[in-house]
């Protein structure tokens, strides 16, 4: 087994971090989103009105 020079190695080490980082990245991002539709559906959801409205249920 042959082994890689140190410098071939560190850049292998810093690609893979930086596709560590990126696919963090891109997860952060579609979490967002998916958390804002989540946020203007119940922004634009009609909020009920008149009776029955509120219900306490106690146990």
């Amino acid at each position: 087994m042959t082994s890689i020079p140190a410098a071939l190695a560190a850049q292998q080490a810093i690609l893979q971090q930086n596709v560590a980082l990126s696919v963090i990245k891109q997860n952060a991002q579609a979490d967002q989103a998916f958390a804002n539709v989540i946020k203007e559906t119940i922004e634009n959801t009609p909020q009920p009105g008149g009776r029955g409205s509120n219900v306490n249920i106690r146990v």
